[in-house]
């Protein structure tokens, strides 16, 4: 158990340890921000790094709800998807500690559906898309990750149709943040947004196969 999450922290490396506390003792730098960027100053990113990391934070700051979510994008990046549900699992039992759900990227029901997708569920991930609607159903993002589903199954109509109402609620995001003079206050990068969404509706237009991006959030959204 950590805290109220029914999770036990898995075994961990005697040198692992050695490596990451020296390299603490050295730096300064914390078990949170070793989760979210690996060891700095050196090209240590890995899994394990950043898991040995995020438990050692999640012991001292159980209630984290950010950290447990980037904990479990941890687990799936690093092939675990089961490990993923299950911390996304106990973080929606829980009511979400430390976040708000009512935001698309922090619902941790959101979380489930996109490693539903990610790790090949695609008729569960449709289905948990499709019980988000209601919550989301004004979100480009939501739009966008339907459409990547019905993308991956080959439904190619059925994407181009979602990636249009992505760029329709996209349009109708940045107009609202333009009449209240929000704008400059958005992280968003709409052009940037607008032309990767745009991208992919042409891909499904070509019957071209799913590209594999499907960001949670597009706050912040920059592409490689």
């Amino acid at each position: 158990m950590i805290g109220r999450f029914d999770i036990d922290a898995p075994s961990i490396d005697d040198g692992l340890s050695r490596m990451v506390e020296s390299h603490r003792a050295k730096t300064g730098q914390d078990y949170n921000a070793i989760l979210l960027f690996g060891l700095w100053g050196t090209a240590d990113c890995s899994a394990e790094v950043r898991l040995y990391a995020a438990y050692r934070h999640l012991a001292e700051n159980p209630e984290d709800g950010p950290a447990w979510l980037e904990t479990a994008r941890v687990h799936l990046e690093d092939g675990d998807a089961d490990t993923a549900m299950r911390l996304v699992d106990e973080l929606a039992r829980l009511d979400a500690p430390g976040l708000y759900p009512n935001l698309y990227s922090e619902d941790p029901e959101a979380h489930r559906a996109h490693i539903l997708a990610d790790s090949g569920k695609l008729p569960a991930a449709l289905e948990a898309f499709d019980a988000l609607r209601a919550k989301h159903g004004d979100s480009p993002v939501f739009h966008h990750a339907v459409g990547t589903v019905l993308h991956a199954r080959k439904d190619f109509v059925g994407a181009a149709a979602s990636y249009d109402e992505a760029l329709e609620a996209l349009e109708d995001f940045r107009r609202e943040a333009e009449e209240e003079d929000m704008l400059e206050d958005l992280n968003v990068d709409f052009p940037a947004v607008r032309a990767f969404i745009e991208r992919a509706r042409a891909r499904a237009e070509a019957e071209q196969p799913f590209s594999g991006d499907r960001p949670m959030d597009f706050s912040g959204f920059r592409e490689e």
